[in-house]
C-alpha cells in the first residue's frame, strides 16, 4: 500500500488492528472506535481491521471516513448452548418476548441491565456468554436497531439436559450509516448469505450501486482447470461421523495420498466431527505439512501450487435451518455462501490465480453439487478450461435418510416433539391396558 501510495506522491498513515487471542475482542473495539478522535489531525489514514473488528465495533463517531469491506462478512452472529444449570441465571437477567415462529427477542431485565460485558467475561462460568450479553445490551437501549433472537418460549426449557438452545443476532448495514461511502467486494454478492440477511432486516434507506468490474490489466495464460469429486452423495459434518462416511474418508484418503505431489498440494478438511468420532482431518492422513486451515481467502501463498483438495461441509445445524426458515431463507443459500465459497476460496490460492503460470490445476472435493458449484465459476473465467469428473470408488454411501436414532443433543424444537410422542404412546398403552 505504501509502495502504491508512493506512486501517487502520497505518504498516508497505515494501522493495522487485529487481537491474536479471542479475548481481546473488546479492546480491539475500543482501539477502532477512538480512531476519529485520536487521528482527527491526520489527513490520509488507512486502517486494515478484521472482519470480526467489523461486526463488534461501533462506527457512529466515523462521519468523513470512508470503508471498504473486501468479502463478504457472515453478518449473523449465532451461538447454540447447553446450559440446563443457568436457568434461574437467564430468568433474572433476560426477558422474552415473541416475535415470529417459535422465535423469541431476548432484552435486559432491570436486573440484568446492571451488569456489564466485563462483569460478565470476567465470571468464569459465564465468560461464554460476553458475546451474548453484548449483543442483548445493544438491542435494549432505547431505539435499539439490532434485535436478538432465541429458541426458547421460556427459560425453564434449558433444564432439560437434551436440550441446545441457540440465540442469533443479524449485523445491521445501519451500524455503517457514519461513513461517507461503503463498499463491499464479494464474489457473487447478491446471492451470498450476508446480503439475503440484510434483506431480512428490510433495510429501506440502504441504496445499492453495483461498481464497475476492476480494470485488469494483466493477461492470464490460459490453462485446464480438473474437478474431481467422490459421490453423489451431500458432504456433512453428520455423514463425515457415521461409519459409512468414516471408511468413506479413509478410502478417500488413500487414494489422494497416491496423488497427490508432496509439498506441491495443499488440502484441508474438517477438523471436528459430531458425537465425539474422529475428525476428517485425521481420517484422510494426508500429509500434515501440507493441511491448511479451511478458510484461507485472501492469501497469495500458494500460487505455486497446482493440486488442492477440500473435504469439506458446514451444512446448517437444525437450529440454524429453523432460524432461516423462520426468516423464509432457503438453506442452500447458506450452504452455498458459507460451504460451497469456502472451498472455491481455498481452490483459488492455487496457481489458478497466477497469470503466467499455465501448469494443469488438479482439484478434489467430495461431493458433485462442491464440484458443479467450482466448475461454474471456472467456466465464466476466460482463462481456464474446466471439467469435471467422478473419481470411481466403491464408496458404500446410502442415500441421506430422513429417519433414524435421533441425536442426543435437541433442539428445543425436536425435544418437545419427541415429548410429544411419548406422552401420545404412553395414552395409547394405557388405553389398551384399560380395554383389557
Amino acid at each position: 500500500m505504501r509502495r502504491i501510495a508512493g506512486g501517487f506522491g502520497k505518504r498516508p498513515l497505515i494501522r493495522h488492528i487485529h487481537s491474536d487471542t479471542a479475548n481481546r475482542g473488546e479492546s480491539v473495539s475500543t482501539e477502532i472506535e477512538r480512531l476519529p478522535e485520536h487521528h482527527a489531525d491526520c489527513d490520509h489514514i488507512i486502517v486494515i481491521a478484521t472482519h470480526a473488528a467489523l461486526l463488534r465495533s461501533d462506527f457512529s463517531g466515523f462521519a468523513g471516513w470512508r470503508i471498504v469491506i473486501d468479502e463478504v462478512p457472515a453478518f449473523l452472529d449465532f451461538e447454540e448452548k447447553q446450559t440446563h444449570l443457568d436457568a434461574d441465571f437467564f430468568e433474572r437477567h433476560y426477558a422474552l418476548e415473541h416475535v415470529i415462529d417459535k422465535w423469541h427477542a431476548i432484552t435486559l431485565t432491570e436486573e440484568g441491565a446492571q451488569i456489564s460485558v466485563a462483569h460478565v467475561r470476567a465470571d468464569q462460568s459465564h465468560a461464554h456468554l460476553g458475546v451474548f450479553h453484548a449483543r442483548v445490551a445493544e438491542a435494549s437501549r432505547p431505539g435499539a436497531k439490532r434485535v436478538v433472537l432465541g429458541n426458547l418460549a421460556n427459560w425453564r426449557e434449558m433444564t432439560d439436559r437434551k436440550v441446545q438452545w441457540c440465540w442469533a443476532s443479524v449485523f445491521s448495514l445501519r451500524e455503517l450509516e457514519a461513513f461517507d461511502r461503503v463498499e463491499l467486494l464479494g464474489n457473487r454478492f447478491r446471492s451470498d448469505i450476508g446480503s439475503i440477511l440484510t434483506r431480512w432486516l428490510e433495510v429501506q434507506d440502504v441504496e445499492w450501486e453495483a461498481l464497475p468490474p476492476l480494470t485488469n490489466t494483466r493477461q492470464f495464460a490460459r490453462r485446464r482447470v480438473s474437478i474431481h469429486y467422490f459421490t453423489d452423495r451431500a458432504a456433512s459434518k453428520s455423514l463425515f461421523a457415521s461409519p459409512d462416511g468414516q471408511n468413506a474418508l479413509r478410502l478417500i484418503g488413500s487414494y489422494l495420498a497416491t496423488v497427490l505431489p508432496k509439498a506441491h498440494s495443499i488440502w484441508t478438511a474438517n477438523q471436528t466431527a459430531d458425537r465425539c468420532a474422529p475428525t476428517p482431518k485425521t481420517l484422510l492422513a494426508l500429509p500434515e505439512d501440507d493441511y491448511l486451515t479451511p478458510r484461507q481467502a485472501g492469501t497469495n501463498r500458494h500460487m505455486s501450487v497446482s493440486y488442492a483438495t477440500a473435504i469439506y461441509s458446514a451444512k446448517p445445524s437444525a437450529n440454524l435451518r429453523s432460524l432461516l426458515s423462520a426468516l423464509g431463507i432457503d438453506t442452500e443459500a447458506w450452504t452455498r455462501s458459507v460451504e460451497y465459497e469456502t472451498i472455491l476460496q481455498f481452490m483459488t490460492r492455487t496457481s489458478v490465480r497466477s497469470p503466467t503460470n499455465s501448469t494443469p490445476v488438479e482439484l478434489w472435493v467430495f461431493d458433485r453439487e462442491q464440484a458443479a458449484y467450482l466448475k461454474e465459476y471456472f467456466d465464466i473465467l476466460p482463462h481456464t478450461n474446466a471439467t469435471m469428473t467422478r473419481v470411481p470408488l466403491a464408496l458404500e454411501l446410502a442415500p441421506k435418510s430422513k429417519g433414524g436414532r435421533p441425536a442426543k443433543v435437541m433442539t428445543p424444537e425436536e425435544r418437545k416433539a419427541q415429548k410429544d410422542e411419548q406422552r401420545r404412546r404412553d395414552a395409547a398403552r394405557k388405553r389398551e391396558k384399560r380395554a383389557a
